[in-house]
């Protein structure tokens, strides 16, 4: 997540309802509330074009722009080259880190013999707290100089930390490499990803990000890495998956474009931000599902093996997972411009949690791991796609790169110590994983609680589309 410059686009007031007005009957309630349009006047009604790929305005606002309704009628040629860019340089980047989980298992019994699972969880922590919190620096770049010089010096990062990792044999080495340089190089490419997308689409803001998002390699790497670790020595392995991902971040830099006007003016830290409840609220929200969102996927592997599954099958369970996360990172973002962008992540929270503790905590064979691995994945996947889009929702275009980056730079520090904290727990308990699951499940509720209030704030009817 990082920052845009403001995209000419401005949703329509059509389609929405002022959160204030309290309309007679439940199909009236039934509108999207963006940020825009929170003091609006009355809602008006859209009347749709039978031979247009727009929807046309009543004859009173023919000065306003059109709905588009398809990516094509708003992005255009570019605007789609753009999401493609963006999906494979999503796969090569958040792929990689997403997957750390298999690294976690393979340095246990090998490199890292001699570290703790909480120990080695630091670097994949750091790796996930670079990529985050290099979101509010790469925004306001962003705006200043697009996304090309981002992609492109990303990419020479990104691939040197594969190769530098593929030569590390200390804990020290991983740190720098996989965890600080790879971070770093991520976050240099996949930010910009997320930015140009949203800045090309303000109205499938939803759907688009979930398409750049949805590019996760992670169902890809895990399977990928286990296959040539039993062809190929583990520097070799590496040094494979580094030139696919070099591969897939040149076509990223080639193809991601962004419409919005370069801004050197733009504040590194909008302080006016922290003002808005609203605001401060989502950031708070998306730091506390942080904390726990990423345990699973760091830990399902050990977990497997310590319930007497093979190390294979734990590999073949985190590639589920974060296949099911990728649909869950799609799938929500189209229904999320259609019933509500709020009204889809906040449900999604609270399943992802509640399937910690109905699922993974009881979970002891391969059927109900394969099955928490899936719910998890879907709706753990969903939180993570639509949080560009809520924040999109509930910020002025004027400041909303800046907004996105500071929120991406808010989530890093959860990111970075929620694995080690959940290997503490595990350590603590000396092998026991119950107290790592709770850990997880209670932080996801946390920020439902949070993305509840945020959605009462702005309209306290439930059935509104937010």
């Amino acid at each position: 997540m990082t920052g845009t410059a403001p995209c000419n686009y401005t949703p329509p007031s059509d389609s929405y309802q002022d959160p204030e007005s309290k309309a007679s009957s439940f199909l009236g309630q039934l509108a999207p509330v963006p940020y825009e349009l929170t003091s609006s006047p009355a809602p008006r009604q859209d009347l749709e074009s039978k031979n247009s790929s727009v929807v046309a305005w009543p004859e009173a606002d023919h000065d306003r722009p059109p709905i588009p309704t398809s990516l094509w009628a708003e992005g255009g040629f570019l605007g789609c080259l753009t999401l493609f860019g963006g999906f494979v340089g999503s796969f090569a980047t958040m792929g990689q880190v997403s997957s750390f989980g298999t690294y976690q298992a393979w340095y246990l019994e090998h490199q890292l013999s001699a570290y703790s699972p909480s120990e080695i969880s630091w670097i994949g922590g750091l790796q996930l707290w670079f990529m985050m919190f290099s979101g509010g620096f790469v925004g306001r770049l962003f705006d200043a100089y697009g996304p090309t010089p981002l992609l492109a010096s990303g990419t020479l990062i990104y691939t040197l930390s594969l190769m530098m990792t593929s030569l590390a044999t200390r804990y020290y080495e991983f740190m720098i490499a996989q965890g600080f340089l790879l971070g770093l190089g991520a976050g240099l490419v996949y930010n910009p990803c997320i930015a140009a997308s949203t800045a090309r689409f303000r109205h499938f803001a939803g759907t688009s990000s979930g398409i750049v998002l949805g590019g996760s390699g992670g169902a890809v790497f895990p399977i990928l890495l286990q296959r040539l670790l039993g062809t190929v020595d583990f520097a070799w392995a590496v040094r494979i998956q580094g030139f696919i991902a070099l591969a897939c971040c040149i076509i990223a830099t080639l193809t991601i474009s962004s419409p919005a006007p370069k801004n050197k003016n733009t504040p590194w830290i909008d302080t006016k931000s922290f003002r808005d409840a609203k605001y401060v609220l989502v950031c708070l929200a998306y730091a506390l599902i942080c904390l726990g969102l990423f345990i699973p996927p760091t830990y399902i592997v050990q977990y497997a093996q310590a319930q007497g599954l093979s190390q294979n099958l734990g590999f073949d369970l985190l590639s589920i997972m974060n296949a099911a996360n990728t649909v869950g990172r799609i799938v929500p973002g189209w229904f999320a411009d259609k019933l509500g962008r709020l009204n889809l992540m906040i449900p999604s929270a609270l399943l992802a949690g509640v399937s910690c503790i109905t699922l993974w905590l009881f979970a002891h064979d391969t059927a109900t791991l394969a099955a928490f691995a899936v719910i998890y994945g879907l709706f753990g996947g969903a939180v993570m796609g639509l949080d560009v889009a809520v924040t999109a929702q509930i910020s002025p275009p004027e400041n909303f790169g800046t907004r996105v980056g500071m929120s991406y730079a808010f989530m890093s520090i959860p990111s970075l110590v929620g694995s080690p904290i959940g290997g503490a727990i595990y350590a603590s308990q000396h092998g026991g994983y119950s107290g790592m699951i709770v850990f997880a499940a209670i932080f996801n509720l946390l920020g439902f609680a949070f993305l509840m209030a945020v959605k009462l704030m702005i309209n306290r009817n439930i059935f509104v589309i937010v």
